[in-house]
């Protein structure tokens, strides 16, 4: 009796497999997952196709800095940042809307600009993407709340992780995101990082401008445009009709 229901397990096991495997899309090794840990896939993730190869450093420097009406400059951390981070690949680059002066972090001028800080940080090593929050508080931040925001794209919904955080008389809102290989290249992480100051107190603001940045502009830049994927299944059977 008990061998039978061994059989029995082994054989729904087995089903589910292929079923899996048939209803998957046929090059699913093409996709990249997005999802809010770096270190295990959770209930936020994604799967989509990136358009940029994200372990090539020539590919993540040609990132545009035009990106709608959003212009970009890059800048520089101190040299200790860079140490610490141990990151293969670090592009920093400030995004500006409807303004083509070069910004940077501690420019007091920006009046009432939109402003986007971007960072995008590729490593093959887990101390490159140890918790933001830590980070933060290292640097000196309160963190003000901590939770997932959802940001609608045309594959479904995009979840990352957002920080609302404060420092003396200074407010920022910080989103990021991971991105690895499911098959393949396990190693090599990608985490994309934004972040905006607060101003007038008006954290939605901030948040709503970051948010039409991802959803209109830098997803469509990132991510290849909506193409019905085909699953193997539809693929074989096109194939040996």
């Amino acid at each position: 009796m008990v061998q039978k229901n061994i059989l029995v397990l082994i054989c729904i096991l087995s089903l589910s497999y292929i079923t899996i495997f048939l209803l998957s899309p046929k090059d699913i090794a093409d996709y990249t997952v997005v999802d809010t840990e770096y270190w295990r896939e959770t209930g936020n993730r994604l799967l989509l196709k990136t358009v940029y190869g994200y372990n090539d450093k020539d590919n993540i420097l040609s990132f545009p800095k035009i990106l709608g009406e959003w212009k970009g400059s890059d800048f520089k951390y101190p040299e200790s940042v860079y140490a610490k981070l141990n990151a293969e690949i670090l592009l920093s680059r400030t995004y500006v809307r409807n303004d083509n002066r070069n910004d940077n972090r501690n420019d007091s001028r920006n009046g009432s600009r939109d402003i986007v800080w971007m960072d995008i940080i590729n490593s093959k090593t887990g101390e490159s993407f140890h918790k933001q929050k830590i980070c933060v508080k290292g640097s000196g931040w309160i963190i003000d709340d901590e939770s997932i925001a959802e940001f609608d794209i045309r594959d479904g919904k995009l979840y990352a992780n957002k920080l609302y955080i404060s420092k003396e008389n200074k407010k920022q809102v910080m989103i990021y995101w991971f991105m690895f290989k499911k098959f393949g290249e396990k190693d090599d992480v990608t985490m994309i990082r934004l972040s905006a100051p607060v101003r007038n107190n008006d954290t939605e603001k901030t948040l709503g401008s970051i948010k039409e940045f991802i959803e209109e502009q830098l997803f469509n830049e990132i991510y290849k445009g909506t193409k019905k994927e085909i699953t193997t299944a539809e693929y074989l059977i096109e194939k040996w009709k």
